[in-house]
């Protein structure tokens, strides 16, 4: 059995200057017991926070790994992937042996935190992952079903 790894590229996001996330591969489909690694990395800014999430078609969105800084990872889901972020634009996700609970799209995403006149902090997250807007059509779980079916 094939597992389907569809991955996206989030795009530019906000300000002035032009930031930039890219994913490679841009596209995979590995088998059962393989190796994978991805990468995402970001350009345009400093000191981002990374995330690495998995869209699946039976348990939704879920939140894998976030970055706050250079070999500063936090796991959110126990699973079979790893994460690692050698260098302060760069996060891998990788596997040793994938299992079929690791099909799925895997999304990377990044925000800044802005600081503040007496050191207060607020974090922006991406628009295409914020749970206050409207669902993008068409929907990324639609997607998925189309090129893993």
């Amino acid at each position: 059995m094939m597992l389907c790894f569809p991955l996206v590229l989030l795009g530019t996001f906000f300000g002035a200057r032009s930031q930039t996330i890219h994913q490679w591969p841009a596209t995979l489909v590995q088998p059962v017991g393989s190796l994978l690694s991805l990468e995402c990395t970001v350009k345009g800014t400093s000191n981002p926070n990374l995330y690495w999430y998995r869209q699946s078609a039976d348990r939704g969105l879920q939140l894998l790994f976030y970055s706050v800084s250079v070999d500063q990872i936090h796991s959110e889901v126990p699973q079979n992937l790893s994460a690692s972020r050698p260098q302060d634009e760069q996060f891998i996700l990788s596997s040793k042996k994938l299992l079929l609970s690791d099909s799925g799209f895997y999304l990377c995403a990044w925000s800044v935190t802005l600081s503040w006149v007496g050191q207060t902090s607020v974090q922006k997250p991406h628009p295409l992952l914020s749970p206050n807007l409207p669902p993008q059509e068409p929907s990324v779980r639609d997607w998925v079903e189309d090129i893993c079916n």
